[in-house]
């Protein structure tokens, strides 16, 4: 099998498993119905037939957690499988340096024509407005009952690439782990924040994947994000929704915020780490979204990893990404 075949695969593993969860948390719904009827009923048919229905229902949700482990063990061996075909693939390809150095210097210049001509236009920027100093609100999930992902390393990177800019001290990062979807308004309420960043797992049906109190999966959905932006855009400036099929989000919620950033397709852990981490290094120097975002594209080419297509800007009409700074540089 190629490596698109077994990338095939691994998503219909991941969207069978969102199935079945969807299929355990109607059962639940219905066998939570059928709990309070006993407790309420006084009729001895009625008691009978919905104990009947407790125990159809509960065995029918065993049989779907059943179902649902075995779609995990699947999905990991359907991981392991990638990994080792693109591990082959790599080796076969005797072109990659000749590709990786053209692309290098293709967005080199690329780069070299977007600063000349931000000069040629003299670009004026309120620089009186711009907050002392931004803050950054980083949302974590990583559920129990999706793959592993290393989001610890992720802003471990982001501070350390902050840490070495010249404006360090402008950008206030604050994270947030675990996250539940009651748990994002207490935290933009408390850090303000002018940049949102998800970090986890994303759907393809383009829903955000945070967690149940129990850890397992809980799904935001791409109207109820976009809700959230609408209700809560104050001081927000630009989210960035660094997960899997997150664009349709990204693009969604320039109707309400000026910029946001997602991604078209899935999105390896490495890639997403080392794009974050250059994005904000930018941003931490003065430069604005456009060349903060090109910056972070041209660090996945400079690493030779693979997915520098995949992260999508946009922007609300009428804004042009190359004029929005977040940080006040020294003047």
């Amino acid at each position: 099998m190629s490596v698109t075949m077994y990338r095939n695969k691994v998503q219909g593993i991941e969207k069978d498993i969102a199935s079945i969860e969807k299929e355990i948390g109607k059962e639940q719904e219905k066998l939570s119905k059928a709990l309070k009827t006993i407790q309420r009923t006084k009729s001895t048919s009625t008691f009978n037939s919905k104990q009947r229905e407790v125990i159809n229902t509960q065995k029918k949700i065993g049989d779907l957690k059943g179902k649902k482990a075995n779609k995990i063990k699947s999905l990991n061996q359907a991981l392991n499988q990638l990994q080792r075909s693109e591990a082959k693939e790599v080796k076969k390809n005797h072109t990659v340096e000749v590709r990786h150095t053209k692309a290098i210097t293709d967005e080199l210049k690329k780069q070299q024509r977007i600063s000349q001509e931000i000069s040629a236009n003299s670009i004026s920027i309120n620089f009186e407005s711009l907050p002392e100093k931004i803050n950054v609100l980083f949302l974590a999930s990583n559920p129990i009952d999706q793959s592993s992902l290393r989001l610890d390393q992720e802003i471990r990177l982001i501070h350390e690439k902050i840490r070495a800019s010249e404006y360090r001290d402008s950008i206030n990062l604050q994270s947030r782990w675990a996250v539940r979807s009651n748990d994002i308004l207490q935290a933009i309420n408390e850090v303000q924040p002018h940049i949102i960043h998800f970090s986890g797992h994303g759907s393809l049906e383009h829903d955000i994947v945070l967690e149940t109190t129990e850890g397992t999966t809980s799904l935001l959905s791409k109207e109820a994000v976009t809700l959230l932006m609408k209700t809560m855009s104050d001081s927000i400036k630009l989210v960035i929704f660094n997960n899997c099929f997150s664009s349709g989000q990204a693009e969604a919620v320039t109707e309400h915020i000026d910029c946001a950033i997602g991604m078209n397709e899935a999105v390896y852990d490495d890639a997403a780490r080392e794009f974050a981490a250059q994005f904000y290094s930018a941003i931490a120097f003065g430069k604005s979204i456009q060349n903060a975002f090109e910056q972070g594209k041209l660090a996945l080419i400079l690493a030779g990893l693979k997915g520098d297509e995949i992260p999508e800007l946009y922007t609300r009409a009428g804004l042009d990404p190359g004029e929005i700074l977040l940080v006040k540089p020294a003047l």
